[in-house]
């Protein structure tokens, strides 16, 4: 398998499991709401946001899916693409800045990852 193929397939498991994340912080605010932890406001406040994080994320990954990393010459050619959209994407849609922030440090993790991958050897 290609870097670049590898790269989009480790970066949509990122995706998947950042969209998880955001569900499990929904589910412990209304568990602290329910235990009147946290006022009304505040839990709606944040449910709002996080449902738009986890909204956002999933129109990213509609554009990750469509990627196709034969068209790209190399893996950071693919990081630049989905940095510019990521910022795209927040600007246009008015998106919380924090998702650019998620986005670029789950490019970055996969970047440093498969950096520092080396083939293991035959040799005992």
């Amino acid at each position: 398998m290609s870097a670049r193929k590898h790269f989009i397939r480790l970066f949509k498991a990122e995706l998947e499991d950042l969209a998880e994340d955001l569900e499990l912080l929904e589910g412990r605010y209304r568990q602290r709401f329910e235990r009147a932890e946290i006022g009304g406001y505040v839990f709606r406040e944040n449910d709002a946001f996080l449902r738009r994080e986890r909204d956002s994320i999933a129109n990213f990954s509609k554009i990750v899916d469509g990627i196709d990393p034969a068209l790209y010459k190399s893996m950071t050619d693919i990081e630049a693409y989905l940095l510019a959209k990521s910022r795209e994407q927040v600007s246009s849609f008015e998106d919380p800045e924090a998702i650019y922030i998620l986005l670029k440090r789950k490019i970055d993790k996969i970047h440093t990852y498969l950096a520092t991958d080396e083939p293991e050897s035959d040799c005992p």
